[in-house]
C-alpha cells in the first residue's frame, strides 16, 4: 500500500511538470529526427575529382555511387580545402595517385576505398584482356608449328623435338604480379600512420571542455540557487552584473585549469601530434570553456533540479558534436547549414583541426576566436538580463 502510494506520488510530480516531460518525450525524438538529416544520404557522400583519367574507371567509379567531377587544371590543396571534392585521382604513365587531405576519416575513407576498387577493377579488367589475347596468340603459333609440321618429311619431323607444351603459366604470373596497393596516398596534412582517433581527437578534446564546464557550471549555480546562497547575495547592493562576472571568473579559473590539464595529457600522455603551437590550442579551449560557463549559468536559471539540468545534454550538447568537425557540414541539409554557425563547438572543433592537423597560426585561427568570444559576451548579457527573475533592479 505505501509502495503504491509512493508510485502515485511520483507520477503527479512528474505529470505537474511540464518541462520535464516535454524533455523526457520530445529530447530523444529531436535528437534522433536530428541524425536522420545530418548523415548524408549514401549516393552523395563521396566525391572525387579525376585528372587524366580513363573513361573505364569514371564509369566504375560512378557505378559504385560515387561523384565525379572531370578537372584538367588545378591547385589541389586550395580544391580539396574549398571542399569541392574529398579527393583528386590522377593517373601519370600507368602509375596512379590519390591525393586527400587528411583531416576528416569520415569523407576521405570511403574515397580511398572507392578509388582503390576501381583501379583495381580496371587493372583486372586489362589483365583479363591481356591473357586472353595471349591465349590466342598461343593457339595461333600451336596451329601454324602443327601445320609446318604436317607439310615436313615423315622422317625430319620425327628427328624434330618439338614440345607442343607450351608454357603459358609464367608469362601470365609475370603479368599478375600487381602491388598491394593499386594506388598511391598521398596526404596534404599528417601521412599514413595518422589514426583515426588522432583525427578526431582535437574535436574531442574541445568537446569534453565544453560539456564538463557546462555541466559543473550549471550544477553549482543551481546548488547556489537551491542552498539559498544567490537569494542572499541578491538581498545586498551588489550589481547584477558584478555577480555574473563574479561568477564567471571564479568558476573560470577551475575551467582553465580542467582544459589545461584536458590539453596537456593529450599531448604528453596520449602523444597527439600537433602541428601548430600548443598555444593557439589553449586559446581556443579557454574561449570555448568561458562559452560553455556562460551558457551553462543561464540555463541553470531555467531549471529547478539536477535532473532537469542534466536533461538539456541532448538538446544542448548532443548536437554540438555533429557540427564540430567530425561529420562535413556541406553534405548535409541546407537548413542544418545554417544551423551550425550557431553552435560554439563548429568554431572551436574545425579551429582545432586547423591548429593541430592543418598547423595554422593565431592570425589564421583570428576569425573563429572572434566568434567565441562574440559568444560569451552574447551569454554575459543574456546572463545579467536573466537575474531578473531573482531581484528587480
Amino acid at each position: 500500500m505505501r509502495m503504491l502510494q509512493l508510485i502515485k506520488r511520483i507520477c503527479k510530480q512528474v505529470l505537474r511538470d511540464k518541462r520535464t516531460l516535454a524533455l523526457l518525450f520530445l529530447a530523444p525524438i529531436f535528437v534522433i529526427t536530428l541524425l536522420n538529416y545530418i548523415f548524408p544520404d549514401p549516393d552523395d557522400e563521396i566525391t572525387i575529382a579525376t585528372a587524366n583519367v580513363s573513361d573505364e574507371v569514371i564509369d566504375i567509379l560512378e557505378d559504385n555511387d560515387i561523384i565525379v567531377k572531370q578537372e584538367n587544371e588545378m591547385d589541389i590543396q586550395s580544391y580539396l580545402e574549398e571542399g569541392n571534392a574529398s579527393g583528386v585521382l590522377e593517373e601519370t604513365d600507368g602509375e596512379w595517385k590519390l591525393t586527400i587531405l587528411n583531416d576528416n576519416p569520415m569523407d576521405e575513407g570511403p574515397a580511398i576505398q572507392g578509388s582503390s576498387q576501381a583501379v583495381m577493377e580496371t587493372n583486372l579488367n586489362d589483365l583479363s584482356d591481356n591473357i586472353d589475347e595471349m591465349i590466342s596468340n598461343m593457339e595461333d603459333m600451336s596451329a601454324g608449328v602443327e601445320e609446318m609440321m604436317e607439310q615436313l618429311p615423315p622422317e625430319i619431323a620425327q628427328n624434330m623435338d618439338i614440345d607442343m607444351n607450351m608454357d603459358i603459366d609464367t608469362e601470365i604470373d609475370s603479368e599478375i604480379d600487381m602491388d598491394e596497393d593499386p594506388i598511391t596516398v598521398e596526404y596534404i596534412y599528417g601521412n599514413e600512420s595518422n589514426t583515426f582517433f588522432e583525427i578526431l581527437n582535437p574535436i574531442l578534446v574541445s568537446f569534453f571542455v565544453f560539456f564538463f564546464v557546462f555541466l559543473i557550471a550549471g550544477m553549482s549555480m543551481l546548488k547556489e540557487r537551491s542552498s539559498g546562497t544567490l537569494e542572499k547575495l541578491l538581498s545586498t547592493p551588489i550589481r547584477k552584473s558584478e555577480i555574473v562576472f563574479g561568477y564567471l571568473f571564479g568558476y573560470g579559473i577551475f575551467a582553465i585549469l580542467q582544459t589545461a590539464i584536458i590539453i596537456l595529457y593529450s599531448v604528453y600522455i596520449l602523444d597527439m601530434e600537433i602541428a601548430g603551437s600548443i598555444t593557439n590550442m589553449f586559446m581556443i579551449n579557454i574561449l570555448l570553456s568561458f562559452v560553455a560557463l556562460g551558457l551553462g549559468l543561464l540555463l541553470s536559471t531555467f531549471v529547478s533540479s539536477e535532473f532537469q539540468m542534466i536533461q538539456f545534454i541532448p538538446l544542448v550538447i548532443i548536437p554540438q558534436i555533429f557540427f564540430s568537425g567530425m561529420l562535413n557540414v556541406d553534405t548535409m541539409e541546407t537548413w542544418l547549414q545554417w544551423i551550425a554557425p550557431i553552435m560554439p563547438l563548429y568554431y572551436a572543433g574545425n579551429a582545432m583541426i586547423d591548429v593541430v592537423l592543418k598547423g595554422f597560426t593565431f592570425g589564421e585561427i583570428m576569425v573563429p576566436l572572434s566568434i567565441l568570444f562574440l559568444f560569451i559576451i552574447v551569454f554575459v548579457m543574456l546572463n545579467i538580463l536573466g537575474m531578473r527573475r531573482y531581484r528587480k533592479v
